[in-house]
């Protein structure tokens, strides 16, 4: 990375840069630039219509919201998380009026935000500073080099990975169908609501629309999208709360090659939790903008206060836990602000007062034609459940998941950034430690003897860690640095040369873990699953009904499945006994659904698949085939190919590549 110049000429430096990251790629990740060349030759129109899906609705937000001279790279940044919140948005204020979306629409909706954004025109300025640009140049190399680490583990992917990517791609594929929002699960499901956090899916549904890429192809690229856009935006929400965008600079590095979290999101398809942090980066520096207004400035907080009224909408419609973060920010951030103000100040705690007020009510307003919504189905039930739930309530931290948060030494490179931070007497370092602490008693009331746990898990505030330990673990590298350079180099130019070749390594440590991310064991759909469905749907007849591999989740409240069976439903238009299990949030025809599917499993897993009383109780269900694909996560299935080959009540009618299909007699 490049720290500071005087020189009037980039280029060299640049170009000099460039090419030694070209090579520290190549080294640690062979066969990803070739690749990465390819893709961006065969697939211009899929990442041209990524590339302004993710930049221009929020350009057109920050041009009339925030004229305020930005660098041109935290523009663009702000502007990416702040699509985030605009596409979901327009698609919700867009569905009372019956308008429904396709591709020709996407593009023209676009043209006319690129025209918001682009006019009138406006002279831009450039900085005066070399080292922005220098700072802006090495930010975006360092952003181009994450997603290509991230694009190129996914690259053979047919499907995504685990269980949350099969209701993503149902939901996604239920958007494209209707133009939008939907009520109606149909075909996939016999759900009548639909009140899941849909942010990631929109985002998905327009890239569709824009590209003509595949449903299942627009949920992985999206959520390897989310996982580059990482970086960038922790560099924005770092420098905007350090007030040094090289410590920024550093908290992308670290996220985006050291960090486990979030790029490990691909294997389990977590996706809508990566969408509400990719919405809070830019929602926190819009409510630190607006809380910074309303005590040091007497300036209008019109402009200010729609921006934290967008950020916190889309944060709500993006990922209802990731919200609960997202507000722990605000009270840390809002506290540490107003503490200088205690006992005096009157006018600017009024006033702090007043725009937190009239931001909370307006998102509300903004979001509440979804907020409507989500009373219809189970969620608020299900909430209230956990509200009144005992504190004794399971919540259980495993320690593989605390030390994946804070491996490649993270943790002391954190504890040394706070420890840096609060020495200089930065507000940043108590604002990061009281967020923190703040998140952890969210997920964890009991320890103030308070009940609500499992609203917002330890798992879901540990894995989000990032957005905090990021920031601190930058300040900590910068803080290492300032003194290596301070002590062993007396020329900038040699102090610049040490950021370089530390980042260069970091980057290429980083990328050989990052491009080997991917965990064969989450592969429930394989190619041979695909193979298999496309023999299905030519050779089973569409009203068949299919029984695959299943385990009861959430303590038996839903069945997932184990292997590629579950796609079944998606890929060929049959029926199984496998729902989507975001069905398990929405109201269902008949109501008892998931009750009648327990029951159903019950019955039939009681008696070994081989057995008389298996093969009658399947047929009294009305299955007439099953389906074991070659995963298996998690182990131990029910479907066993030795007993049911052996058992004279099935008839094997397809094997090929570890998929077996046999018909029930």
């Amino acid at each position: 990375m490049i720290v500071s110049a005087k020189h009037r000429n980039l280029s060299p430096a640049l170009w000099l840069a460039t090419i030694w990251l070209a090579a520290v790629l190549s080294m640690a990740a062979p066969g990803l630039l070739w690749w990465a060349s390819q893709m961006i030759v065969v697939e211009l129109l899929t990442a041209l219509g990524g590339a302004l899906l993710f930049i221009v609705p929020g350009l057109a937000v920050l041009r009339w919201l925030h004229p305020e001279p930005l660098p041109w790279f935290e523009r663009l940044i702000y502007a990416a998380g702040l699509s985030w919140a605009v596409i979901p948005l327009l698609m919700l204020v867009s569905e009372p009026i019956g308008w429904r979306w396709n591709g020709t629409l996407a593009w023209f909706a676009l043209v006319l935000l690129a025209a918001l954004a682009l006019w009138p025109a406006r002279r831009l300025r450039r900085s005066r500073l070399p080292y922005r640009d220098m700072l802006g140049w090495s930010l975006a190399l360092v952003t181009i080099a994450v997603f290509a680490t991230r694009f190129f583990p996914t690259r053979d992917l047919p499907l995504g990975l685990f269980g949350d990517s099969y209701h993503h791609t149902v939901i996604t594929q239920l958007m494209i169908d209707n133009g939008g929002l939907f009520h109606s699960w149909q075909p996939y499901a016999p759900a009548v609501t639909f009140t899941y956090h849909y942010a990631f899916h929109a985002m998905a549904a327009w890239w569709r629309w824009l590209s003509g890429v595949s449903a299942p192809q627009a949920v992985i690229l999206t959520g390897q999208a989310m996982n580059g856009l990482a970086a960038p935006l922790l560099y924005l929400l770092t420098a905007r709360l350090t007030g040094s965008r090289l410590t920024g600079v550093w908290a992308a590095v670290i996220v985006g090659f050291l960090s486990w979290y979030p790029a490990y999101y691909v294997n389990w398809g977590r996706y809508t939790q990566l969408a509400g942090q990719t919405v809070l980066p830019v929602a926190a520096v819009a409510w630190m903008s607006l809380i910074d207004t309303a005590i040091r400035s007497q300036r209008s907080l019109l402009r200010p206060l729609l921006l934290a009224i967008i950020t916190s909408a889309g944060l709500a419609v993006s990922h209802y836990r990731v919200a609960i973060l997202a507000i722990c920010f605000v009270i840390a951030y809002g506290a540490v602000s107003l503490a200088p103000l205690w006992g005096q100040g009157r006018r600017q705690w009024l006033r702090f007062v007043f725009a937190s007020f009239v931001g909370a009510v307006g998102a509300g307003l903004l979001a509440l034609p979804w907020l409507w919504r989500v009373q219809q189905g189970q969620i608020i039930r299900m909430a209230s459940s956990i509200l009144g739930t005992d504190v004794e309530a399971r919540n259980p931290i495993a320690l593989e998941i605390v030390g994946l948060a804070f491996q490649a030494g993270l943790f002391p490179l954190a504890a040394v950034g706070l420890g840096f931070l609060l020495w200089q007497r930065r507000p940043a370092g108590v604002v990061l430690a009281l967020w923190a602490t703040l998140s952890w008693l969210a997920a964890n009331p009991q320890l103030l003897n308070l009940n609500g746990q499992g609203l917002i898990t330890s798992f879901a505030v540990l894995i989000g860690a990032y957005l905090a330990i990021a920031p601190a673990a930058g300040a900590g590298v910068h803080a290492l640095a300032r003194v290596v350079t301070a002590f062993m180099f007396r020329s900038r130019s040699a102090a610049i040369g040490f950021h370089l070749a530390l980042g260069l390594l970091m980057i290429g440590w980083g990328a050989r873990m990052q491009v080997a991310i991917i965990d064969p064991a989450y592969q429930l759909a394989t190619p041979a699953d695909v193979q298999a469905a496309a023999w299905i749907d030519q050779h089973l007849p569409p009203d068949a009904v299919i029984f695959v591999n299943s385990f009861p989740a959430y303590g038996g409240y839903v069945y997932a499945g184990t292997d590629g069976g579950w796609w079944l439903s998606f890929l060929t238009g049959r029926r199984a006994n496998l729902l989507p299990m975001a069905v398990g949030f929405e109201a269902t025809d008949p109501p008892d659904l998931l009750q009648i599917i327990r029951q159903q499993h019950e019955a039939i897993q009681q008696y070994p698949i081989g057995s008389v009383e298996a093969a009658a109780a399947l047929k009294s269900f009305g299955f007439e085939y099953l389906y074991d694909g070659p995963a298996a996560n998690p182990p131990g299935e029910y479907l066993n190919p030795a007993q049911i080959d052996a058992a004279p009540f099935y008839e094997l009618i397809y094997r090929q590549d570890g998929v077996s299909i046999w018909r029930i007699r």
